[in-house]
């Protein structure tokens, strides 16, 4: 997965987009970079990585909010 300026073209998954409220929404690697970078972890392509790969478990159907994807990312990585 190589994170890049243009729009979703090298992600893979089906997860192509994070709601942040009823109408707007980021981009997966965007929400990714924010998780990580907010939550206290480096921005680097494993990581990067390792979060696509557990959100691509996320229970529930699209459209996908981003406080309940924050939520389950948080109790995945707790164990």
């Amino acid at each position: 997965m190589s994170w890049n300026s243009e729009d979703n073209k090298h992600y893979r998954g089906k997860i192509d987009r994070m709601y942040v409220s009823d109408t707007e929404y980021w981009e997966t690697e965007y929400y990714i970079d924010h998780y990580l970078k907010n939550h206290g972890y480096g921005v680097t392509h494993s990581n990067r990585h390792a979060i696509a790969k557990h959100m691509e478990n996320f229970p529930g159907r699209a459209p996908h909010k981003r406080v309940d994807m924050d939520a389950y990312l948080d109790k995945v990585l707790k164990k």
